[in-house]
């Protein structure tokens, strides 16, 4: 990513070009069906997610519900990709996205499965996160530890980026991540 890029809010976007031969064909082999019940499949799909895109990424939102324990609970699905198609992306961009679509105090994970849970497509990236702002994963840090100056990171092979700065989405004013 270029020095001083600004980023740009995600937007809602309505129009999701028509599935081409390519991908009606693959829906077809891989579900042994014809091409009217891959079009009727297709068209479900597309009406159970929200898309959400800005300059480098687009993003496909699936709300879920999940048994957790005894409780269903609200969790989304973000299926993010670069516009560019290319990999590769920067963390911080990530946590934006998140922050923006479920909430800077909801907490998401990107998982690493088993080999025999393995879905390696494209070069798209899955969080999946829980809609409830007070839960935690039993894992990671308990509290904030930031360090734009890089005040911390004196050891030898270590380095971070300087704070970047991100617009609120809601109220447009300048935030450091």
């Amino acid at each position: 990513m270029a020095a001083g890029y600004k980023w740009k809010p995600l937007q809602r976007s309505w129009t999701v070009n028509p599935p081409t031969e390519e991908l009606i064909e693959a829906w077809m082999r891989e579900l042994s069906i014809d091409r009217e019940e891959a079009l009727r499949r297709m068209a479900i799909e597309a009406a159970s997610v929200q898309w959400w895109r800005n300059d480098l990424y687009q993003v496909e939102l699936r709300d879920m519900r999940v048994m957790v324990g005894d409780q269903v609970q609200e969790w989304v699905h973000l299926n993010i990709r670069r516009t560019d198609g290319y990999p590769g992306r920067e963390w911080r961009h990530f946590q934006q996205i998140k922050n923006e679509l479920v909430g800077p105090e909801c907490e998401a994970v990107e998982l690493y499965p088993a080999e025999s849970r393995l879905v390696d497509t494209s070069n798209k990236y899955h969080l999946w996160a829980c809609r409830q702002p007070g839960f935690r994963f039993p894992l990671g840090f308990s509290e904030r530890q930031v360090d734009f100056g890089g005040t911390k990171a004196k050891a030898p092979g270590l380095r971070q980026s300087p704070a970047m700065q991100f617009a609120d989405a809601k109220t447009g004013e300048s935030t450091d991540a």
